[in-house]
């Protein structure tokens, strides 16, 4: 138990759990109290904020990857760091101008979700966001997890402690002050527990930061566009209450996957790290374990919370009617995690400009997808999500393509079908979508999760014997 306890790997993943599971709860609580209605407005302030968050030349990607390359080399990065300090005051005055003028034009962004009343607390937020995420990398790399742990929780529990003092309106703009002011703190003790100190920026990490960055910021915008512009296609084709159906749906569903980005938070710089030096059997190895691993816990954990989810929504009758559309956006970022470990090869092998055409290939098909279920066939709101998996689906099997033909290994189409979709993660995927879309009894998902749980045991039991480890010995995924 005293290993455990000062095991640092273990207490930020630990940290992370009850923060996410105070964000799920904050999820829940901010939808009943907002309403429908303002919740719909505050999701689109939060789609808003996740676009700007993409708007960052691929500054604290490729500053990331260079750290984590770097991290012996104490001059470099200070280098690093004051350089990508100057290109980040450089993008805030672009934002801050450009909401400025976009603000004074005729061009009024989000018309009907108020969001002019908003903006400038919006680009505030951004902007110390920004900051934040480039500390949050060096610090990572460092691994001084505590201020990590601070910036990450200050915010959520601050905004479980305002869901009680306010409702609607009130709540919507206190739960924005609260997120400003949870950002400057952090900055600020950052700021005061870093050992860098800001030096000269020298041009030609300037330039490599941005040379790198430029296909990473591509390759992220592209990828993280695929979900932001489904949700933009629902937010501006379908009505403020059904966007904010949507965005409820999303919410949880994305607080669940949360629960594995913590993990891959920290193993990240560490995979790239090996995946930058290994040889072709290591690089095999470590794809192996990390899909293994990390795909079958993810999809584990979605059934069982498609089990328990019809009974848990009846606790909130205002969104009783979202659980097919959870149901459908959990399947699909589901989806999302297949692309990790192949990403993860590509970017520690330089083939950015690959990942970045890949990405938008994906994006491409979402979008037309998208507004081919939303213009054409007329659907209702939830089956937009049917875009984004589909998209997911092509992306990922062309991310493995990529990355066999990198380790020299010329795989066949129906290979590609098998590592990224073998039938034990196959059978009760298929059998999911099928139950979600004909709408058969809700206890039929507890039959999937056993049924899960059969076919993937010795895939469990493996997981089991790598916690195990885990706990034991920290250094496994230490970075």
């Amino acid at each position: 138990m005293i290993r455990i306890l000062k095991n640092k790997v273990l207490l930020y993943i630990g940290s992370r759990y009850l923060i996410y599971g105070i964000q799920f709860v904050n999820s829940l609580f901010i939808a009943v109290a907002l309403g429908p209605t303002y919740f719909a407005i505050w999701g689109f302030i939060n789609l808003v904020l996740q676009y700007i968050a993409q708007f960052n030349l691929g500054i604290p990607y490729s500053l990331n990857v260079m750290l984590s390359i770097n991290k012996n080399d104490s001059k470099k990065v200070k280098a690093l760091l004051s350089s990508s300090f100057i290109l980040y005051a450089i993008l805030s005055i672009i934002l801050i101008v450009f909401f400025f003028i976009l603000n004074n034009s005729e061009i009024k962004l989000g018309e009907k979700y108020f969001f002019t009343e908003y903006w400038k607390i919006v680009i505030a937020i951004a902007i110390l966001t920004h900051f934040n995420t480039l500390f949050t990398n060096y610090f990572r790399i460092e691994n001084k997890l505590k201020e990590i742990i601070f910036f990450q929780s200050i915010t959520p529990i601050a905004m479980l402690i305002a869901i009680f003092c306010a409702k609607e309106e009130i709540l919507l703009r206190l739960l924005l002050w609260l997120m400003l002011i949870g950002q400057f703190i952090s900055l600020l003790i950052y700021i005061m527990n870093t050992s860098w100190s800001f030096i000269k920026p020298q041009k030609e990490y300037i330039y490599a930061l941005m040379q790198k960055g430029f296909y990473l910021f591509t390759y992220n915008a592209c990828f993280y566009l695929i979900m932001l512009s489904t949700r933009t296609i629902v937010s501006s084709a379908y009505t403020v209450k059904e966007f904010g159906f949507f965005t409820f749906s999303f919410m949880l569903a994305n607080t669940i996957m949360l629960l594995f980005d913590s993990f891959s938070f920290l193993i990240y710089p560490k995979t790239i790290n090996r995946l930058n030096k290994a040889n072709k059997d290591e690089m095999i190895h470590i794809l192996h374990v990390i899909r293994t691993v990390y795909i079958t816990s993810v999809h584990l954990v979605m059934y069982i919370f498609l089990s328990v989810f019809p009974f848990f929504i009846k606790l909130f009758p205002q969104y009783s009617s979202t659980f097919k559309s959870f149901a459908l956006i959990s399947m699909t970022v589901i989806l999302y995690t297949n692309c990790f470990a192949y990403s993860s090869l590509l970017t520690a092998r330089g083939k950015e400009r690959t990942l970045c055409i890949l990405a938008f290939i994906a994006l491409l098909i979402n979008v037309i997808m998208a507004l081919f279920i939303v213009y054409v066939w007329q659907l209702k709101y939830e089956y937009t999500t049917l875009a984004t998996l589909f998209a997911y689906i092509v992306y990922s099997i062309l991310l493995s393509k990529y990355s066999y033909a990198l380790i020299t290994i010329q795989a066949k189409t129906q290979q590609l079908l098998k590592e990224n979709f073998p039938i034990r993660l196959f059978l009760p995927f298929i059998m999911t979508l099928f139950i979600i879309i004909t709408e058969l009894p809700l206890y039929s998902y507890i039959f999937l999760l056993l049924f899960f749980i059969v076919v993937n045991h010795k895939e469990l039991y493996y997981i089991k014997n790598t916690i195990q480890q885990i706990l034991k010995n920290s250094s496994i995924i230490n970075i």
